[in-house]
């Protein structure tokens, strides 16, 4: 008696681990749901998770951050200015960041003061639109800055001895009210500038704090210590006084430092609401949730008369002839056996999610079959030809024969 599988005429095939496919050409299970199913049957559970992971990423894209650049209003380590923006915001001022030069000027013409931190990094001309635009100016630092188109007064090196505190010894309001505040590096001269005023000096002509008048009416105030409005040395003598004082003049401080600033888009003009970017970004979500949802089909696929009967057979055939033309022998291998085996294990009442090795076991339980000689037709290589793909599917049905008749 020839085994099974062992056709007349036909090179026994060489066991092999068994080729991935769908249920039943592999050493997965035999029967049941397949992965894709039990994928789609997992979807809303997925949505709903991605949804949220969407929720959260989006959440703490939109939560403010916490800046670490010197002097920044949303800083609050030691080289920051946050505490000083908290204390004229108690005072009912409003403080808020521009990133351009553009932007400062626009604030200045409308009666704003302008907080400027790195003025050298700005050239001749915008400094001196921006002395033009109407606004109050306090320029923080003056060390290694050019405040050329700005003002005549002039930055210099000239430093008070390490650890010193100097007073006020000027008639201005503002650093009387200070009295005394702690020196630190640089120093600022009156130059050439007309009606200008220097206060805690350091040195023959040199003031930490200086006033000077704008062409636009506004004035102009230079510190030349940024220290003085850092959170970690607020609150040294004088520093919080002279600094809430400087920059609290009007009801609305724009705080611009030339050192972060970045092109202008359509997102910085005044006409923008600032709230449409999150509009826009809730809108873009709401679109997919609605794409997702329309675009889910559900339920079963309906079944509809066709304008013509097509036989079985004939897409049977009509398949088997696009696999020899695409000479795809490795797919219409893993067809076959998987029908096979998903008909066997049905045939012999096997449950769901029987794998390879209980198929094999429930076949060969008669000892009609050998276990070696069913894994080679069900789990066997792809066939190098069409005579051996033939061959498979006559072993196969054979197999499948075998089964029906006991």
């Amino acid at each position: 008696m020839t085994p099974i599988g062992a056709r007349p005429g036909t090179a026994p095939l060489v066991p092999v681990p068994p080729e991935p496919g769908p249920a039943g050409a592999g050493g997965g299970q035999v029967i049941g749901a397949t992965i894709h199913q039990r994928l789609r049957s997992w979807r809303p559970g997925l949505l709903a998770l991605l949804a949220l992971l969407v929720l959260v990423i989006l959440a703490q894209a939109l939560k403010p951050p916490e800046s670490t650049e010197p002097l920044a209003i949303d800083n609050p380590h030691s080289n920051g200015a946050k505490a000083l923006t908290a204390l004229v915001g108690e005072w009912g001022v409003e403080v808020d960041a521009v990133s351009t030069a553009r932007a400062a000027r626009e604030a200045s013409a409308e009666g704003a003061t302008v907080v400027l931190i790195n003025a050298g990094r700005l050239s001749d001309e915008e400094r001196e639109r921006l002395a033009s635009a109407g606004g109050d100016v306090v320029v923080l630092g003056a060390l290694d800055n050019n405040l050329g188109g700005l003002t005549e007064l002039t930055p210099s090196g000239v430093s008070a001895a390490p650890g010193a505190t100097v007073s006020a010894q000027c008639g201005d309001v503002d650093a009387q009210a200070a009295g005394t505040i702690p020196a630190g590096r640089g120093s600022v001269g009156l130059g050439g500038a007309e009606g200008a005023t220097g206060c805690f000096p350091v040195a023959d002509g040199m003031y930490g704090y200086a006033t000077a008048p704008l062409p636009s009416g506004g004035t102009l105030r230079v510190l030349a210590w940024p220290d003085t409005a850092m959170n970690s040395q607020l609150t040294n003598q004088g520093n919080a006084a002279l600094a809430i004082r400087a920059i609290g003049v009007s009801k609305r401080v724009v705080w611009y430092d030339a050192a972060q600033a970045r092109s202008r888009s359509i997102w910085d003009e005044p006409s923008m609401p600032r709230f449409l970017p999150v509009v826009l970004v809730q809108l873009t979500i709401a679109a997919l949730a609605l794409a997702i949802v329309q675009g889910r089909r559900f339920g079963r696929v309906v079944v509809e008369d066709l304008p013509a009967v097509v036989r079985s057979t004939e897409t049977t055939i009509g398949r088997g002839r696009l696999y020899r033309r695409a000479r795809d022998r490795g797919r219409a291998a893993t067809a076959l056996r998987a029908g096979t085996a998903l008909r066997l294990g049905k045939r012999l009442g096997l449950p769901t999610g029987a794998g390879r090795g209980e198929l094999i076991d429930a076949l060969c339980r008669d000892g009609r079959l050998r276990p070696a000689d069913v894994d080679r037709i069900l789990y066997g290589p792809t066939p190098p030809d069409d005579r051996s793909l033939s061959d498979l599917a006559a072993q196969l049905d054979r197999l499948e024969s075998e089964v029906h008749s006991s």
